[in-house]
């Protein structure tokens, strides 16, 4: 008796040692598969990759079958898409900045760069670019030159592009207007006033030159136009002279007084709308970043077409090439190299900037721009033709913009729209924004 009693706790012992055995071995790979879930490293790792971007719904679309591909290609990230239009983009980020809790990969302004920098928010991509993780090969200078801050790389250009004028090439063609480069700011009001006379016989509304709400960066080619820059070298005062802003507000102040630009109210109409008056052919001519008449050609029939800005008698070129918009890292990250894999990616994949085709602006790689030259067609082809026109018609880049801008930015569209509505003199308007823009500066 003594004996089976014996044999049935020795079983039970073993039985006991098997299961606690087994149960530690499953509970070890448990634990080495959860603890890397969320670190980089080998293709087994997982990690979940934060990106925001602007844009409407389009770009949005566009974006995120790109991500698939991304995603196909390196499985072991997951990417969080967190995207919206550009009115709330940056007060989301100013929120997440507070508490530190940016995304990973960050669609970046130029105009905001120094600011985020200035706030210690973005990471250096200078060593990332060195050891080939973000491949720039194929990237020239002129492209990039601009995201570099006393040595510092802040971010990646997604395209460049170049301030212009859309033009509604269907209405000009019905006029007889043809605005070959080196018109100046003259020719474009008479141009302007000629259709707007001819539509209003037959009973039609036409408001000529629509600045689209792009008083300011119009300001930036005319400064440069007369040889000088909006901020100095180092962004602690302005670069231009008070006759060079009074000359500027006169000229705005005259083409809406005139009827050949539209008034204040009507603009913000068509900004606050989303739609634009070239499209609608209720203007002939708009401010824009040139890679926006891809957006704008959505919504009309008629031929569209990109022009330089107008010139300033007797003054210099004032055009350059720009990043269009770009992806920085957030220094908040702890993904970096997955942030990298995801920034080469949409630099240098020919198959994801097939889905992009452009909307970020025209390619920065060499190879990209080549594979999709033959592509490309209609307004998408209009921004790559408008690069090589610009080329042959630029001064040297400004400098990024100094933290402070977006204040300055405010200032000077508050007291533009005064001047629209005669509240203002553009004496006066030059003492007032030459006054704010130095105090946040200073």
């Amino acid at each position: 008796m003594q004996k089976k009693k014996w044999n049935i706790l020795l079983s039970s012992m073993l039985m006991l040692i098997f299961i606690l055995v087994g149960c530690s071995t499953n509970n070890n790979e448990d634990s080495s598969s959860n603890g890397n879930e969320e670190s980089e490293g080998g293709s087994s790792d997982q990690v979940t990759l934060r990106v925001a971007w602007w844009g409407g719904q389009e770009r949005h679309d566009m974006t995120l079958e790109a991500i698939d591909l991304f995603e196909e290609e390196y499985p072991h990230i997951k990417v969080d898409p967190e995207f919206t239009a550009w009115d709330g983009y940056w007060e989301r980020l100013n929120t997440q900045a507070a508490g530190t809790n940016l995304p990973d990969v960050i669609n970046m302004d130029n105009s905001k760069l120094n600011e985020y920098n200035s706030r210690d928010l973005l990471k250096d991509l200078s060593s990332l670019i060195e050891d080939g993780s973000i491949n720039l090969e194929n990237v020239d200078d002129v492209y990039q030159e601009i995201n570099e801050v006393d040595g510092e790389v802040l971010a990646v250009s997604l395209g460049a592009n170049s301030l212009s004028v859309i033009t509604n090439e269907t209405v000009l063609s019905d006029h007889g207007i043809s605005l070959e480069p080196g018109y100046t700011y003259e020719d474009l009001m008479e141009a302007m006033l000629q259709i707007k006379e001819a539509e209003e016989a037959e009973g039609n509304e036409f408001f000529g030159f629509d600045f689209a709400n792009a008083e300011f960066e119009l300001f930036f080619s005319y400064a440069r136009q007369a040889g000088e820059s909006v901020f100095n070298e180092d962004g602690t005062e302005l670069g231009f002279s008070e006759t060079t802003l009074v000359d500027f507000f006169s000229l705005v102040q005259q083409l809406v007084n005139e009827g050949a630009a539209p008034p204040h109210d009507v603009t913000m109409e068509y900004v606050d709308g989303g739609d634009s008056m070239v499209g609608t052919g209720e203007a002939a001519v708009s401010m824009a970043a040139s890679n926006q008449i891809i957006g704008v050609a959505q919504q009309t029939e008629d031929e569209l077409g990109l022009n330089l800005l107008p010139a300033l008698e007797g003054g210099i070129d004032g055009n350059w090439i720009r990043p269009s918009m770009s992806f920085s890292i957030s220094a908040h990250s702890e993904k970096e190299e997955a942030a990298a894999l995801f920034i080469d990616f949409f630099t240098n994949s020919l198959e994801a900037n097939e889905i992009l085709m452009a909307d970020r602006g025209v390619p920065i790689s060499s190879e990209v721009r080549n594979h999709l030259s033959d592509k490309v067609e209609g307004p998408i082809k209009e921004t790559f033709d408008f690069l090589e026109l610009v080329a042959d018609y630029t001064s040297p880049a400004d400098p990024l913009s100094p933290p402070g801008e977006t204040e300055v930015r405010g200032s000077f569209l508050r007291i533009i729209e005064m001047l629209k509505y005669d509240r203002i003199s553009p004496e006066e308007a030059a003492e007032q924004f030459m006054n704010e823009a130095s105090s946040v500066l200073n």
